[in-house]
């Protein structure tokens, strides 16, 4: 399949000109990708410290603003604890890693399909939007540890794609830091490579490729291990590590490097080749990856007003017992997946559940209808 005997080109060419992919490179499908790493990098970091949060405010506290230490596990269950918003942004992370997991594996089918037609400057645009998506889901699988292993089976679909996404990583990354050992240029026609212009593996293995492999996919199965393998109390160190080390470096190299690349694009800049066409349109191509960002915050939007409505209708979530490290993470996770309990309470509700279901209250109005079991439980008394 991955041949192009039939496929005539001038493999001598230097600096030829290339001929605009809005598909691969368009200005739209850049920035989809670049944002979406972006907005996944802050909100992991935020999901791990809301995790955190006992330890962080005890340390703040002890260190910085030298206050007595206020215990938070315990805390009731509103808009305003960081149980509540634990939740909500583990969801929206995990949103947000899917949709970028997907389309790294879309745009990657797409260049292979492509491979006897594309250049190697396109071909190396689509290595660095693949590098940008192993970002996102290394920082949901660490931010989220707890959660996968708790839920090996739901997640079972997720950790397949992840690897398939890395195996094509692979092998794209094998040709777009590899192809200047045999004279290609950027302008090149990917399938030259194809025909016969095929580096050495040792030799593409020392340079950027090995340094990838490395980092990406050991990266990624360290993580595996350490879910599935390791015990944590035995080995925190290394939680830690994972944690606050090797994902922070991970994420800023892939940010860094790829900008770097995509700045030499003609969507963010000049392209460090001549190309024939435009890709800085706007069109439907362009619209419909950015537009689609907006699906994890509408999930999130939406996510935020169905736990809201939970703690006004009286049902309560659990507290996490007192502890000296932080949140519990079994206790989180368990929170992150499953629904809460109802606590019922002697008093008759049903003249209440009545008017609730008869007026059908919006997200705006649905604070003001606060069981007597309940009192404090809407943003509005806080």
């Amino acid at each position: 399949m991955l041949s192009c005997k039939n496929y005539h080109t001038n493999c001598s060419v230097q600096n030829g000109v290339v001929a605009a992919n809005p598909d691969i490179a368009g200005i739209g499908v850049i920035i989809s990708f670049l944002v979406t790493t972006c907005l996944a990098f802050v909100l992991a970091f935020v999901v791990m410290s809301l995790e955190r949060y006992n330890e962080i405010d005890a340390f703040v506290r002890k260190y910085i603003t030298k206050k007595a230490a206020v215990d938070y596990s315990v805390e009731p269950y509103t808009w305003r604890s960081h149980k509540f918003w634990f939740r909500i942004l583990g969801k929206n992370l995990m949103a947000f890693s899917d949709t970028q997991l997907l389309t790294g594996m879309a745009i990657q089918f797409t260049a292979l399909l492509e491979h006897c037609e594309i250049s190697v400057y396109h071909f190396k645009i689509v290595t660095e939007l693949a590098f940008l998506t192993t970002v996102t889901h290394l920082l949901a699988l660490v931010a989220l540890r707890n959660y996968f292993v708790e839920n090996k089976w739901v997640n079972l679909p997720r950790v397949i794609f992840m690897f398939t996404n890395l195996g094509l990583l692979a092998y794209t990354s094998y040709i777009a830091y590899s192809y200047t050992l045999v004279g290609l240029r950027d302008s090149s026609s990917l399938a030259c490579f194809y025909q016969g212009h095929r580096p050495h593996f040792k030799a593409a293995f020392a340079g950027r490729w090995g340094a990838l492999l490395v980092g990406a996919i050991g990266g990624h199965i360290s993580v595996f291990i350490a879910m599935y393998f390791l015990d944590d109390h035995k080995a925190g160190w290394w939680s830690t590590i994972r944690n606050w080390v090797v994902a922070p470096i991970y994420a800023i190299y892939g940010l860094v490097f790829a900008t770097i690349v995509l700045r030499r694009t003609q969507a963010l800049g000049t392209a460090s080749v001549n190309i024939d066409g435009s890709e800085k349109e706007w069109g439907f191509g362009q619209f419909l990856p950015v537009l689609l960002l907006a699906l994890p915050l509408l999930a999130g939007w939406e996510s935020f007003w169905e736990e809201n409505d939970e703690v006004a209708k009286g049902h309560k979530h659990f507290s996490l017992p007192k502890i000296h490290s932080g949140s519990n993470p079994q206790e989180m996770t368990n929170f992150l997946s499953k629904r809460p309990t109802v606590e019922h309470n002697s008093i008759d509700n049903s003249a209440l559940e009545a008017t609730i279901e008869s007026h059908r209250p919006s997200p705006v109005t649905s604070p003001d209808l606060r069981p007597t079991s309940s009192p404090r439980c809407s943003p509005r008394n806080l």
